[in-house]
């Protein structure tokens, strides 16, 4: 099996025995991956509770019938394979749930909702001057990335906006998750069109966007992220990020760990447009930004910056990972929804589609 995979990836290199024995990513890779710690702040932000069980009152369907069968949140969320869902409505807690075994305290794999912590980092080093612009070339940053003169038109919007022309590889993506030096995969990188041209979602996107970030503040990914949002975003527990074995870079495409109450302080930040109790975080202009249609160079009407975009009459946006995973935004309710699952049943999370879920539950709020 392995011989064979290594035949069937060519010039791309041999996969990683991780990724042919375990095959599809895991909860628990957390716990197998070398990791760099994010320390929380002596200051927490704690949101308020409710006596009000809203878990029993509210009812919607999933669809995982082929009847609109209605049912409580509590009982949907149950029926998932659900690790944590948080239901915040103007800083209030109304309803809270996390699988046997796990508590508010447990940290759960992030995936590509990762993707949307890195989009913001890079928007604060653009405030802060260690980047110029998104639509600086990454050869500025990247110097290294001189074999493929495509590498000439690449630009952090390219990346941030999934558009860089990148050919996919699944040796690639199994390198830069299971493998030990993630350096590697970067190496080989090899282009199907020119950048800007067709939106194409790549995990080596926000892997280059990371590398780059840590080229121009000199800061690791990790340390930044706790020193411009942990902190000072209040989170009550220490996180972490999977990094590789060589050189301890940040898997910055995926695999940030923390409780799903320091995830929706997340969402709470680009709820309130990147102010947090009166001090701007991230600036307005970039979250705004971030989460509005962009269909230039490539883009599409639903993905900019690392944000997947909602509904119009809704105003909605989300952040999104593997198995999915969500923090959904509601700016008009003022409503965060935190939803993290682990891999479940394939015909059953073919079927539901949360997005629905939750604006069934922004509904009767």
């Amino acid at each position: 099996m392995l011989v064979a995979t290594c035949i069937a990836a060519g010039l791309q290199g041999c996969m990683p025995f991780k990724a042919v024995f375990r095959g599809h990513p895991d909860y628990r890779d957390s716990k197998r991956f070398p990791t760099n710690a994010i320390a929380a702040g002596n200051e927490v932000f704690h949101f308020q509770t409710t006596d009000k069980d809203w878990g029993k009152t509210i009812k919607v369907t999933d669809w995982t019938t082929d009847l609109p069968v209605f049912s409580t949140i509590q009982q949907v969320v149950a029926g998932h394979s659900t690790l944590a869902f948080l239901l915040i409505r103007k800083d209030t807690i109304l309803f809270e749930y996390y699988a046997e075994g796990s508590t508010s305290k447990s940290q759960f794999p992030s995936y590509s909702i990762a993707k949307s912590f890195t989009s913001a980092l890079i928007g604060i080093a653009i405030q802060e001057g260690f980047i110029n612009s998104v639509d600086d070339p990454v050869k500025n940053y990247l110097p290294e990335l001189n074999f493929h003169p495509y590498f000439n038109q690449l630009t952090l919007r390219h990346l941030l906006n999934q558009t860089s022309g990148i050919k996919y590889s699944l040796t690639q993506d199994a390198v830069i998750y299971y493998g030990r030096d993630i350096w590697k995969s970067v190496k080989r990188i090899e282009f199907d069109t020119t950048p800007g041209k067709i939106q194409s979602y790549l995990n080596i996107n926000y892997l280059l966007l990371g590398m780059a970030l840590e080229k121009a503040t000199g800061i690791a990914p990790h340390t930044y992220l706790e020193e411009k949002l942990w902190q000072p975003l209040g989170m009550e527990t220490d996180a972490f990020w999977s990094a590789d074995n060589k050189n301890r870079k940040e898997k910055t495409f995926c695999c940030l760990n923390a409780t799903a109450m320091d995830y929706a302080k997340f969402g709470r930040l680009y709820l309130h447009d990147g102010s947090w109790e009166g001090k701007q975080i991230i600036e307005q202009q970039w979250v705004n930004q971030s989460v509005s249609r962009d269909t230039t160079a490539g883009s599409s009407f639903g993905y900019n910056f690392g944000w997947h975009i909602g509904l119009l009459e809704y105003g909605d946006f989300m952040a999104n990972g593997l198995y999915k995973q969500h923090i959904y935004i509601n700016p008009k309710k003022e409503l965060i929804i935190v939803s993290l699952l682990r891999k479940e049943d394939k015909l059953k999370a073919e079927r539901v589609n949360w997005w629905y879920v939750f604006r069934q539950i922004s509904d009767q709020l």
